[in-house]
């Protein structure tokens, strides 16, 4: 098998599915917040049950409790972790939560990456191969590989780099960054924004397969902002001024 071939199947073998969604801006008690969470909880309810069910019945009777775990106490305190990491991001940000599955089933989740929306700084998008560090940040222990993505209206790069959390844990950075031509379309004007993606995982198995992962989002926030199907835009953002970021 030639060098290719084998960089062929590894790569066959990274590209798990995802699933990504974004965590509301609105806080709890609002009605979109309740509607999600609610949500969440399902998802993992369906996607845990299996796992609980084997957990509970090995759980042993001399144990003089009983098991602790339920799907809906996972799903909620999910929902209330990736809430509160929401909310502490500025007015031009959004959370958003990945899944990925092997054979079928939730191997990691929930996965949470930052997107930013940025007015662009100059037409020429090289600028942000800095901001993603594609030559390297502070705490990188080898060189960043870089991969670049393309998307129905515009292009990017993903930078993928191991080093060391700033409490000293090994772990991964993931950052990456698109420039969107996005057209006009329902009275709305064309406009160009800068969308920049960022993440750390510590697990060796999501390492492998977190790269792919954004990319599958890269694609979403592309199609969300420009569907193919030429409808209405399902994802609305706000592009930062220099003085809104200030």
């Amino acid at each position: 098998m030639s060098g290719t071939e084998q960089a062929d199947d590894l790569r066959a073998l990274m590209r798990v599915p995802w699933h990504w969604e974004w965590v509301p801006q609105t806080g709890p008690g609002q009605a979109e917040h309740r509607e999600w969470t609610a949500r969440v909880v399902a998802l993992f309810e369906a996607w845990t049950a299996e796992g609980l069910d084997a957990g509970r019945a090995a759980w042993p009777a001399a144990a003089g409790t009983p098991f602790p775990f339920t799907a809906g106490m996972l799903g909620r305190e999910a929902a209330g972790w990736l809430g509160e990491r929401a909310a502490a991001l500025p007015p031009w940000a959004r959370l958003a939560w990945g899944a990925a599955f092997l054979g079928g089933r939730p191997r990691w989740a929930p996965v949470p990456v930052v997107v930013e929306f940025a007015e662009p700084e100059a037409e020429d998008p090289n600028y942000l191969m800095e901001t993603v560090g594609a030559r390297g940040m502070e705490g990188d222990a080898r060189e960043p590989v870089v991969d670049y993505v393309t998307t129905a209206i515009g292009d990017g790069l993903r930078v993928f780099a191991l080093c060391r959390s700033p409490e000293g844990a090994a772990c991964a950075r993931l950052h990456a960054a698109l420039r969107l031509d996005v057209p006009p379309r329902g009275g709305v004007a064309s406009v160009s924004t800068d969308v920049l993606l960022s993440t750390l995982v510590f697990e060796t198995g999501l390492m492998a397969v977190i790269g792919d992962g954004v990319e599958q989002l890269m694609q979403q926030i592309a199609e969300e902002c420009a569907p193919a199907d030429a409808g209405p835009a399902r994802l609305g953002f706000l592009a930062a001024t220099q003085e809104g970021q200030s």
